[in-house]
């Protein structure tokens, strides 16, 4: 092979790593951990806190198992970080009925509209029921807080795998936003004998 030859070779190979390189996908990106340390702590008039998780999701609809960070997840790291058993009798149970996050296929628009047109391709509804029950407590037959969150977010067709994970961590994040002043107001006004 000429010297000329082996530079041509060499240049080729080159330009064929650059496209390949230039090809590839960017880094999937890393998502934080959901925490609440940063919030003050709610001291129960109770022995201990037991989480109980009612969730079971069902069907292929829910896609909670495939999120960075999955509203059930969020939810147990809420009741370690802000629930604080500071009493001497009875447990508190933050029980999780439901952290349910489904995907809706979406019918797009056919036609010119359609065609030019970025158009939502699926829709994310996410349901959050919560109670926090307080049993075993002297003097007390029945004090149980709840809070409830849903919200609906949909992505677009052209939406990439990050951009699909990013749009799932935000919906999960927004859900706890909404989900933590809802839940400490109802625990201050239905259990507001039992907070320390």
């Amino acid at each position: 092979m000429t010297r000329l030859n082996l530079s041509r070779t060499i240049a080729a190979f080159t330009l064929i790593a650059l496209a390949v390189s230039g090809c590839a996908s960017p880094p999937a990106p890393k998502f934080p951990e959901l925490r609440f340390t940063h919030l003050p702590k709610i001291t129960l008039d109770v022995a201990s806190i037991e989480i109980v998780d009612n969730f079971q999701p069902a069907g292929v609809a829910h896609i909670e198992n495939r999120m960075p960070v999955s509203p059930e997840t969020a939810l147990r790291n809420w009741a370690q970080d802000r629930l604080q058993a500071g009493g001497v009798s009875g447990v508190a149970k933050f029980i999780i009925n439901s952290a349910a996050v489904t995907e809706t296929k979406l019918t797009k628009k056919g036609g010119i509209t359609g065609a030019f047109t970025t158009q939502q391709s699926h829709r994310y509804d996410a349901d959050l029921r919560v109670e926090l029950r307080l049993e075993g407590v002297p003097r007390v037959s029945k004090a149980y807080a709840e809070a409830n969150v849903t919200r609906s977010q949909t992505l677009g067709e052209d939406a990439s795998i990050n951009v699909r994970e990013q749009m799932w961590f935000d919906l999960t994040e927004s859900l706890m936003k909404d989900y933590d002043p809802l839940m400490s107001a109802s625990i201050r006004t239905h259990l507001s004998d039992l907070v320390r």
